[in-house]
């Protein structure tokens, strides 16, 4: 009996051990299920500690990009470019930081680690977003961009382009846009499908030189901006043309040679053919009383002015001048980047529209006896300048039409379409 009892008591022992077991493991397996919810859980620590390190590097970044931008502020409070592009390179993972920074560079955006994106104004502002996907978009597609309308056109006065009288530049109304460029740090460029015929522009002698570019930027800006989205028209300018071109095209500007003197070399005019429009001493590639030229200084395209200005043109005994013209006619799909295969389709885009249009970057020729200072300019199939400034200081009135380009920032959303894209069936865009 006694041995009875004894066992009874071992075995409830086992049974209460077992039940305890039990129970510690349900409790342990509670705690552990509580602990990996805690720790990889949607609001868990490891989450949490991941978005915290996305945040101080995002902050990092930012900083990073403030310092560059606050230590190369001059005494004006404008950016000194060419320290401004050395700090920029200095930060690990930027991208988007061009090979000169100058005038017309503004705004630029630049990424940081491939998802932070900053706008740095000329001011020294700056923007910040995120970088989107642009999955689904190529070059030569249409999107949906539309600008504010406007009743009244631009007032361009004659007092600012050197012409014979005031004109008025209008709105085309229902332009379409096609995708020109989309860079590295995600800002995609669109251009106006065609220029319009009933906004054409006369520039005329050196006041229109010295203001064109600027006039051209400002038009652009006033009639196809979007305030909504924060976007700024501009006109289109050479380097929008030379970005699309590969090696092949590049060697042919570079091999252009008129009245023996080739792309980028130099030649000097004295006397009474040493007139030179007075926003040419600012820019690179010239030289007033000296066969020396700068080495630094503003680039074609490039506005050199804060506001249109009234200045004209300035007798040297000699000048010295870089042959920034070349005409390249009927020119080939062969000089252009392949887009998806097809070079003929950033050609087409830029030269078969049918229509002739100003670039808003200024080229100089050095012909046999005068320097000739104009604008460049596409007509059909062909790429070419025209003069409105000579030496012997003559001037020149050519007309040509507006074409826009503006730039969607890397935090602005294109929607791919669905099915194939035409002027029918666009991108959209959303902030």
């Amino acid at each position: 009996m006694k041995k009875e009892e004894n066992r009874k008591k071992k075995d409830f022992a086992k049974g209460i051990t077992l039940i305890a077991l039990v129970i510690t493991i349900i409790v342990l397996l509670i705690l552990a299920g509580v602990t990996i919810a805690t720790l990889v859980g949607e609001n868990g620590i490891l989450s949490k500690a991941t978005e915290a390190g996305n945040k101080t590097e995002e902050k990092n970044a930012e900083e990073e990009i403030k310092i560059a931008v606050m230590g190369r502020k001059g005494t004006n409070g404008e950016l000194e470019n060419e320290v401004l592009k050395d700090n920029l390179n200095k930060i690990e993972n930027i991208s988007g930081v061009p090979e000169e920074i100058t005038d017309s560079s503004y705004p630029l955006t630049v990424t940081v680690e491939g998802k932070y994106s900053y706008t740095i104004n000329k001011n020294g502002s700056i923007g910040e977003g995120e970088v989107v996907s642009r999955e689904g978009i190529k070059v030569g597609d249409y999107v949906n961009y539309t600008y504010d309308q406007k009743t009244t056109g631009y007032s361009l006065l004659a007092t600012q382009s050197g012409y014979t009288s005031n004109q008025t530049v209008n709105q085309k109304s229902g332009m379409k846009w096609r995708v020109l460029n989309i860079h590295e740090n995600g800002t995609v460029d669109l251009i106006g499908d065609i220029a319009s015929t009933d906004q054409t522009i006369y520039f005329q002698g050196a006041l229109g030189y010295n203001n064109s570019v600027y006039l051209l930027n400002d038009i652009c800006k006033e009639l196809y901006s979007n305030s909504t989205l924060g976007i700024t028209a501009r006109s289109i300018n050479v380097e929008d043309i030379e970005d699309q071109m590969n090696e092949t095209g590049i060697a042919a500007r570079d091999a252009y040679t008129v009245n023996g003197v080739q792309y980028g070399k130099t030649k000097t005019y004295t006397g009474n053919y040493a007139y030179y429009p007075n926003l040419y001493t600012k820019e690179k590639g010239s030289g007033i009383d000296t066969t020396e030229v700068k080495t630094s200084g503003i680039k074609v395209s490039d506005i050199g002015y804060t506001s249109p200005t009234t200045e004209t043109s300035s007798k040297a005994s000699s000048i010295t001048v870089t042959q920034t013209f070349y005409s390249l006619t009927n020119i080939s799909a062969s000089y252009f980047k392949d887009c998806n295969g097809n070079s003929s389709v950033i050609r087409d885009m830029l030269f078969n529209t049918g229509t002739q249009y100003w670039l808003a970057s200024r080229d100089v020729v050095c012909n046999s006896s005068v320097a000739s200072f104009g604008l460049h300019y596409v007509s059909g199939a062909n790429f070419s300048g025209r003069n409105l400034f000579d030496s012997s200081n003559s001037a020149k009135s050519p007309a040509f039409c507006l074409r826009p380009v503006v730039s969607l920032g890397p935090n602005i959303k294109i929607e791919a379409c669905e099915g194939e894209n035409s002027s029918s069936n666009m991108h959209k865009i959303s902030k």
